[in-house]
């Protein structure tokens, strides 16, 4: 094992490194942001911190026959955010002096600018918000702030399909949150690649649910991990979907686990429940951890507050599995600040040792 093809403790801690992760990677590939029905009203948006810069979505629907736009969110008079949620509904407009933007990033509207700044069309124009990409799969949406190279789903790969196909069976989303960790994003998405820890770690949570082999599978940076369901959950899981008569995504029974490249991971379990993950870079040795729940669209008759018991329930599991994850990635931090080499990686840890390769390949140092 090499150090030019593994990550060794600086990767996790080193301002400089992290500076280039960002701006080598993250500002380079496609970032899942959230979900079209997040936007489907004229106005709504959604915020995001994207390799450091402040970020918009917003649907634009209304204006000259409305679109999704993504520009930075920041204004460019004295460069207070536009918008200071994770979502919601509104209009471009500054908080701070009432600067409102249109569909293009222009300010067209700029309180006493007659008197103040004698802006005309053209000074107005190269006052327009920095535009970034923005593409769907599906439901799915996603960001990248540098053009070129390829496009979403030729970068998706394989699994550009799987996402049309998860898009049409699983619902909004019934539970999400954003959940600071002190730990590096990369300690993150290591720990669900494996589950080789989930004897010592979720002893009375995911060992519960899943049993067998773990078996991988890769495409390019991207990688899969399926493995099978316990009896008892099986057993719930057809419970579950007669009685909320949910239609289950077919060819995907069991656990499915997909790592899309560089920090989105979504679980599927028995075809019924969707997560979706993302380790949000917030610095070094620091991530935001934003997760979403969503069930398989039911079939109309069924009761609503079965369903809504079951969310609750699923959403109290998850947050007592994702606590138990947080607490072994914090240590797994503090440790890595005191270490001087590599980690052992044994063979069943091989979506790892890929995952740092392609860390690597995109961040070369």
């Amino acid at each position: 094992m090499t150090e030019g093809r593994t990550l060794w403790p600086r990767h996790y801690t080193d301002p400089g490194l992290h500076g280039e992760e960002q701006a080598r990677l993250f500002a380079r590939h496609w970032q899942f942001v959230g979900f079209a029905d997040q936007l489907a009203a004229p106005n709504a948006f959604l915020t995001r911190e994207i390799a450091g810069r402040p970020v918009l979505v917003q649907n634009f629907a209304g204006e000259d026959g409305g679109s999704l736009r993504a520009f930075r969110n920041v204004c460019s008079h004295r460069f207070a955010r536009l918008h200071r949620a994770d979502s919601g509904a509104g209009m471009v407009r500054c908080p701070y002096h009432g600067w409102t933007y249109d569909r293009n990033g222009v300010p067209v509207g700029i309180p006493r600018n007659e008197e103040c700044f004698g802006l005309d069309r053209a000074g107005k124009e190269a006052l327009a918000l920095p535009r970034y990409e923005v593409e769907a799969c599906g439901r799915f949406l996603f960001v990248r702030l540098e053009p070129g190279g390829p496009g979403l789903d030729e970068s998706l790969g394989a699994h550009a399909p799987l996402l049309r196909r998860l898009s049409d069976t699983f619902a909004a989303p019934f539970a999400e949150e954003a959940v600071p960790w002190e730990a590096d994003w990369k300690v993150g998405v290591e720990n669900v690649l494996e589950v080789y820890h989930v004897d010592s770690v979720h002893p009375d949570t995911f060992r519960t649910v899943t049993e067998g082999p773990w078996d991988c599978a890769y495409d390019g940076p991207h990688s899969t991990g399926v493995t099978g369901l316990t009896p008892d959950t099986a057993r719930w899981w057809e419970g579950v979907a007669g009685r909320l008569r949910l239609e289950p995504a077919g060819g995907l029974g069991g656990y499915h686990h997909v790592l899309l490249f560089p920090n989105l991971a979504i679980g599927v379990t028995a075809g019924l429940m969707m997560s979706v993950q993302t380790y949000e870079p917030a610095g070094p040795g620091r991530c935001t951890l934003r997760w979403r729940l969503s069930l398989a669209r039911g079939a109309e008759g069924a009761s609503r507050a079965a369903r809504q018991g079951v969310e609750e329930h699923l959403a109290a599991f998850n947050r007592r599995l994702l606590a138990e994850d947080r607490a072994i990635c914090e240590e797994v931090q503090r440790g890595t600040r005191a270490m001087d080499r590599p980690p052992l990686l044994g063979r069943n840890e091989e979506r790892i040792r890929r995952f740092h390769a392609a860390v690597l390949d995109a961040a070369p140092s």
